[in-house]
């Protein structure tokens, strides 16, 4: 049986993960006020225009300046081992339904931007409108939210703003948090629009004018990352006055700066590494979630136009193998396409039988495959799992060819664009929602689609689950089994490895419990 989210207003069940590992609050009343964090990489810009993939989560999860946040509750070593999925108000004191279902009325928390200036519905309004412009990906969220792109937002009061709605869905409120939705300070990025730049993208690629309650000392795209914390913002925050976030994308290196103490927060390990490094002072948050490493397949020419061709490969990929080899454990084999949907039939490890397909296609002698990858995502583990894929698939006489792809930017683009033939990718939980958790990577006209995979019954009934409030259990469930039917049975995106939300941090620091993305909230950082 297929492991399924924990949503709120929904009667599910819960993840069959273990425990997290050195619960936080084991660092609780350190009061460490400057905090240096190693990660893999730093994305070219601070906006989204610029996605640099999980680089990008790091920052624009980390400054956490939009509407909603998901409530990871009062007790971070509770959050990590049965996290929540339900919302809470961040920029927003509050976001409800209006009563006819056309609007999400949203209330603003009395919030100051690093230039002095007050959170309004108007920086809502414009941020959303200019966000559209800025990034397609987040025009073709809003939409499969519910939202009228065309007319975002009604400005009802210099606090209260209407996001109105097409259609009202399950997660359209769940979905204000996501990352791509900042919420910028619009009386200062309106003073850097020029003709060229008309939503000042390239003015705040390098600066911030946000409500996050960080301060901007230096920045060096792709490399560095030094904030101060805005004693004038007025939110919530730990007790950590300065960050600085160096890209450092050796994981020795990594490893050796936050075992020593000269970093105090670190991720994106090998697996293998996270049992060394327990041992120096520092805990290893493992966090349940719903993150899935998986395999994309480009099905609009060769061999993989042919869906037996893809089952093939699906049916030679040993899971399990691939967890205790590139994983250390610290993951589960992957039971179908979407890690939850009751009643779906599991993936096969069966490598004659993949053969006997691959013969029916007309490729008894296997063919030649590229297969593209890079460490920013899904990780450095792929520089393992790669080699483990390639090993397998040899058995069933399919001739992989690796190809590394260097540039978390790259990597964006070679994946939105499909420009490849076989792809490692990891796929962070944006919204858990089943109805926007199905969507990005597999709705014919999805931003995240280029794989050539379309099926209309399929973003039929991905329609119909957003349309179904989540207390319906029995429809909901209905519908998830028959759109995983399809998907499983197209393999055009295969999950490979549901894995965990992984970090390091000093125990002389509290907070910091992961994200549902996997990242940290800096404001966290120090409570």
């Amino acid at each position: 049986m297929r492991k399924r989210p924990i949503l709120a207003g929904a009667v599910v069940a819960s993840l069959a993960l273990a425990g997290c590992s050195n619960p936080e609050s084991s660092a609780s009343g350190n009061k460490q006020e400057t905090v240096t964090i190693a990660v893999n990489g730093l994305p070219d810009g601070l906006t989204a225009s610029k996605w640099g993939g999980s680089a990008s989560h790091v920052v624009l999860t980390g400054l956490g300046s939009q509407l909603m946040a998901y409530d990871l509750g009062a007790a971070p070593d509770a959050a990590c081992s049965d996290p929540s999925y339900g919302v809470k108000g961040r920029l927003a004191e509050s976001a409800e339904f209006k009563p006819d279902g056309s609007a999400i009325v949203v209330k603003l928390r009395d919030l100051t931007s690093q230039w002095g200036n007050k959170l309004s519905s108007e920086d809502v309004k414009w941020s959303f409108e200019t966000g559209m412009k800025r990034d397609g990906v987040m025009q073709g969220s809003l939409n499969a939210a519910g939202f009228d792109t065309a007319n975002i937002a009604t400005i009802v009061d210099d606090k209260t703003v209407e996001l109105n709605l097409l259609h009202k869905y399950s997660f359209s409120i769940t979905g204000l948090q996501q990352n791509l939705f900042d919420v910028y300070d619009s009386t200062e990025a309106k003073k850097h629009v020029t003709s060229d730049d008309p939503i000042a993208d390239n003015w705040l690629s390098n600066h911030l004018a946000d409500y996050s309650g960080w301060k901007l000392e230096s920045y060096t795209p792709g490399s560095s990352l030094v904030l101060t914390a805005d004693p004038k913002w007025g939110g919530e925050r730990g007790s950590v006055k300065k960050l600085v976030i160096n890209a450092v994308p050796n994981t020795a290196t990594r490893a050796q700066l936050v075992s020593s103490g000269e970093a105090q927060v670190a991720n994106g390990f090998n697996y293998d590494q996270y049992d060394q490094l327990a041992k120096s002072d520092v805990r290893v948050n493992e966090c349940n979630g719903l993150g899935r490493d998986t395999m994309m397949f480009n099905t609009r020419s060769g061999p993989l136009k042919d869906k037996r061709v893809r089952q093939a490969l699906s049916m030679a990929i040993d899971r399990q193998a691939l967890v205790d080899g590139a994983y250390a454990g610290l993951g589960e084999p992957a039971k179908g396409t979407f890690p939850f949907s009751t009643g779906a039939a599991d993936y096969v490890h069966d490598v004659e039988g993949a053969k006997k397909l691959l013969a029916e296609a007309g490729y008894p002698k296997g063919f030649k495959l590229t297969l593209s990858y890079g460490t920013s995502r899904p990780g450095p583990v792929a520089d393992k799992s790669s080699v483990l894929i390639k090993s397998q698939l040899a058995e069933i006489g399919v001739d992989v060819e690796l190809q590394v792809i260097s540039s978390a930017t790259n990597l964006t683009t070679v994946l939105q664009e499909g420009r490849y033939q076989a792809l490692l990718y990891a796929e962070p939980i944006v919204i858990a929602d089943p109805a926007f958790y199905t969507y990005a990577f597999y709705v014919s006209d999805a931003p995240s689609n280029a794989t050539g995979w379309g099926d209309p019954k399929y973003d039929q009934l991905r329609m119909d689950l957003a349309a179904t409030p989540t207390e319906d259990t029995a429809k909901r469930e209905q519908i998830e089994k028959e759109m995983s039917a399809i998907v499983d049975d197209a393999a055009a995106n295969l999950a490979l490895v549901d894995v965990k939300n992984v970090n390091v941090i000093s125990n002389k620091l509290s907070g910091g419990t992961p994200q549902t993305n996997g990242q940290v909230y800096f404001n966290d950082l120090g409570r």
